[in-house]
Order: structure tokens, then sequence, then C-alpha cells
């Protein structure tokens, strides 16, 4: 069958999108009618089940000791620490029920959700790192998320093989790293992106572009004062350098008939982010490995035709899954599972098979059921829909929506998205931002009992610009051992202020059609760079031919 290209208003913000003709033939293989959401609106969707970094202490509903967990205490829904969710003293088939074909499937499967336990926080095999999640194989790390195999790393994400680094994303066997993105074998850098091997194409001893000798680099460094008037200026300076330089149109390398950004070794790979070796999918981000023939996945390791799933390590041939551990496979409407397949509107298995609404049924039993629920489904119009945004446990501002794509309180509830107000905090500020130390040698030890303010409270558009600060913070002594290493000054703004910081650094995952910036060259692509951006952007060929 040949397919046309489809203009569709989106449901959810009412905007024009397209439909290409490969969408529609993938749509077909799986057997789901096309999308009523845009890419974006999708993705937001995916988003909102993903809290990765705001924690809260809370009591476990099993054994009442105190946890630190990614649900709030008022979350209407029991939640387990997860050394007893894991054990065989919890068993989520004890939930089990029947499919009600005069219901509408969403609305039983959230009755099913909030009575089975949720996993407080995953954090497997990490040694004093109880402030990690969707992490693994951590030591000494905190407010560590989506990581693994690193060694007192603090306030980072997506941090691998790495050994001291702080408020780095993305950082790929580097140590004593501070404020870096996206960098690889790095040691001893500050505020440096797009950065492999702590060189700049294979120079070295360069002070803001311009060659030194190693004598005349070294100089300029005992020089330099790390205070924060000298660090400010540096980095403005930094800025106005960037933009006097070509870009290329996007980050990565051997790409064939792909679209996005920060993609490498991917082939038919369209509206992509953050990806590695994908082939023939679209719609896909943080998608690592070896992951072909799949639509809208956020957060998948290996995967094999999927669509509409995220936070799984191996989904194959499987649909609408959210918050799943190791493989899923032939499974549909399925949450917080471990180890599945063949399973259907289920929430908490280890290993299940053959399941629906967690009730377990014999092979032929459950194909049979399961073919009735999806036509049941299409009468109701929710087959081929991915779960509601207001069946997300989290709020707006709680999730990973609010990084990639912010909203003010106001904005959110006028979309109809959920916001939660923290309670206030009011703490007992002891060292005011004024009065912080210029340098790292003015610091004195005892910074670790001060109870620090937060810059962005010294004004109400602030305030508003950083709805997630949290008002106020201390220094642990693990960050004040980097702080000193380093010969940096005490930072001016909490966590999640800085993580909002750095998050804007990085290009949004959104593309514009752009023509080459180079005269004289014609060619077209689609870039993250949006048009009213400073920076001069080349197309490929014309970029390599600049810098090399």
């Amino acid at each position: 069958m040949e397919y046309k290209t489809e203009n569709k208003k989106c449901q959810n913000c009412k905007k024009t999108f397209t439909i290409e003709p490969d969408d529609f033939g993938f749509y077909e293989k799986i057997k789901v009618p096309p999308p009523t959401f845009c890419p974006d609106c999708r993705y937001i969707r995916r988003l909102l089940d993903r809290n990765e970094y705001n924690f809260y202490k809370r009591k476990c509903d099993a054994t009442e000791k105190s946890i630190i967990s990614i649900y709030r205490p008022d979350v209407l829904f029991p939640v387990y620490k997860q050394e007893y969710w894991k054990s065989d003293a919890f068993d989520a088939k004890k939930y089990g029920r029947d499919f009600d074909f005069t219901r509408p499937f969403f609305e039983q499967y959230e009755e099913l959700r909030n009575v089975v336990p949720h996993l407080a926080m995953v954090n497997s095999n990490s040694v004093n790192s109880e402030y990690t999640n969707q992490s693994q194989n951590n030591k000494e790390c905190y407010m560590l998320v989506t990581s693994g195999s690193n060694e007192k790393c603090i306030y980072g994400s997506w941090c691998q093989n790495s050994h001291f680094c702080g408020d780095c994303y993305m950082a790929f066997k580097s140590e004593f790293c501070y404020e870096c993105i996206n960098i690889a074998r790095c040691s001893k850098c500050v505020w440096c992106q797009d950065c492999s091997d702590s060189v700049l194409r294979e120079k070295q001893y360069y002070w803001f572009n311009e060659s030194l000798t190693k004598k005349q680099y070294e100089k300029k460094l005992k020089d330099f004062s790390f205070n924060k008037i000298s660090i400010k200026k540096s980095m403005e300076k930094m800025m106005e350098l960037r933009v006097k330089i070509p870009v290329k149109y996007y980050h990565g390398s051997q790409i064939q008939n792909s679209s996005g950004d920060y993609i490498e070794n991917c082939q038919r790979a369209r509206y992509t982010f953050n990806c590695k070796e994908n082939k023939d999918t679209a719609y896909m981000q943080d998608a690592w490995l070896q992951t072909e023939d799949c639509l809208d996945c956020t957060e998948i390791i290996i995967g094999q035709l999927s669509y509409e799933v995220q936070g799984i390590d191996t989904p194959h041939r499987s649909m609408f899954i959210r918050s799943c551990f190791n493989s899923i496979t032939d499974s549909c409407y399925c949450d917080m599972c471990f180890g599945t397949n063949n399973c259907f509107g289920c929430f908490g298995l280890k290993k299940g098979q053959y399941c629906i609404l967690n009730k377990q049924y014999e092979k032929t039993e459950y194909l049979e059921l399961k073919k009735k629920i999806i036509e049941h489904m299409r009468k109701t119009k929710e087959w081929g829909e991915y779960f509601s945004a207001k069946f997300s446990p989290f709020a707006y501002n709680e999730s990973m929506a609010q990084d990639y794509f912010p909203l003010t309180k106001t904005e959110a509830l006028k979309t109809g998205y959920a916001w939660y107000d923290h309670p206030s905090r009011n703490y007992p500020i002891t060292l005011f931002t004024k009065n912080l130390p210029e340098t790292s040698a003015e610091i004195q030890e005892n910074i670790v009992e001060e109870t620090i303010q937060c810059s962005t409270q010294n004004s109400s558009d602030q305030k508003e610009k950083y709805p997630l600060c949290t008002t106020a913070f201390k220094i642990t002594p693990l960050e004040l051992s980097l702080y000193k290493i380093l010969n940096l000054p005490i930072p001016k703004k909490c966590f999640p202020c800085r993580r909002q910081d750095r998050f804007t650094l990085r290009n949004p995952r959104r593309l514009w059609h752009r023509k080459c910036m180079k005269e004289g060259c014609n060619n077209e692509f689609e870039t993250s760079y949006a048009p009213d951006r400073p920076e001069i952007v080349y197309c490929e060929k014309c970029y390599q031919a600049e810098v090399y």
C-alpha cells in the first residue's frame, strides 16, 4: 500500500503536525491508529512519567522505616523500599482482577495502579549512594541520576565510569570535572562542553583559542584569579567567542539520512535526540544501542519494533510501556514490571507472563482475552493512546517535562497539567549570597555547617524563572573537597537552579528547517539551532572544510 504525507491537528496543543508515509507504514505493521498528539506533545506525555531527581523523605508502607523516594508522602498509592519490593515478600499478582467490558480500560488500569505498591526508587548495587536514582553500580555518589559505575560523583546525570565529577551532564570516563556537558575522557575540566580527551581538536595550550607555548599557558593559568568576577567575565568572553566560530548543524557523527541532535552511527533516524546506533527510527530520545524499527521511545538501551515506551532497558515488540526494567517483550500498557513478556495492562510484576490486569491466565485464554480487550479499546478510542497526563504519578514540575519543556505554574495549569506547590521551606539562612567567599582559598572548613541562601531568591523575576529552587542549600564535605581540588569558589545557586542553567546550554530537542550560512552554499537541513540564534550554522561539508 502506498502512503501519503498527511497533516493533522494535535489534540493537545492544537498545532498542525505531519505524519510521514514511513510512519503510516509502521502504524499499520503494529496495528495501531495514527497518533492524535504531535511528536512534542507525545514526548512531553512520556516525560511526565519520569521524576529523576526530586526526592522526598517518607515512610515505607511495608516496613514503616524512613526511606528516600521519588514519590511524595501524600500520594494515593503505597510505596515500598526497593529491597522489600524486590523480595519474595511482595507479589503484585495478588492484586489481579478481571477485566470489565462495561468500563474504559484506563479507568480500570488506574484503579489497579493505585493499590499496587510502587518501588520507591531504583539505585541497584550502589554503595553509600542513597540519593541516587535510575542508577547502578555507584559508590559514594550523591544526587546522581541515570548514571552507572561512578565513584564520588555528585549533582549530575548521564555520568558513566567517572570519578569525582560535580554538576556534569553526560560525562564518560572523566575525572575531577565540574559543570561540564557532553565530555569524554576528560580530566580537571571546568565549564567545558562537547569535549573529549581534554583537547581542542588534538591541540593543547590554548587560551580562548589563542595558541600559546607551554610556559606562556602555565603563566596565564597561574596568574588567573578563580574568583566569581573573573569566572563570570571569562564565561561571557567564551560565549562571545563561540558565536564567531561556525558550528555544524548537528552534534554527532556518522549519520545517514537522519535528523536530530547528539546522534551517532544512525541510519534513517528522524527527529532523534541523544541517540546512538539507531536504524529506521523516528521521534526517539536517549535511545542508546542497536535500536531498530521503533517510534516514540524515550530512555531505552536496545529496542526492536516498539512504540510509545519510556524508561526500559530492552523493549521488544512492545507498546505503551512506562518505567519497566530489564527486558519486556510482546506486551502492552505495562508499568514498573521486571523481565516481563506477553502481559497486558499490568503493574509491578516480576517476571510475569500471560497476565492481564495482574491476573494470571493460560496462554490460549490470555491471547483470546487480549484480542477482545483491544477491540473494546478501539470502540472506546483508547487503543493506540499512551497513558494520559492525568494518570501520571507526578506533577509537571516534578517530572522531566519541566527540564526539556519548562513552564511556569500559570502556563502548566492553563495547559491542563498538574502542579505541585512545595510546602513553605523557611530555612534559617546563616550565610547570604552577598557574603559568600570569593575564592577557594577563602573558604573555611565550617562552611559545611552553613545554610546558604540561593541567589535566585534575591528578586521576584528570578523566583519565577526558577520554579524548582530549594531557596537554600548546604555544601557537603565531598562537594567542598572537589571545589578545593579544582580551586573553585562556592556556587551561588542551589542544585536545581544550577541544573536548570545547565540544561539551557544544550540545544532544545526541537528542529528548524534552515539553509547553510556559508556564502555560496545552498545546502538545507533540519537543525536544533533556531533561526533567531546568533551562531553561524554550516552544513557538514562546509563545516569540515572550515575547521579541519
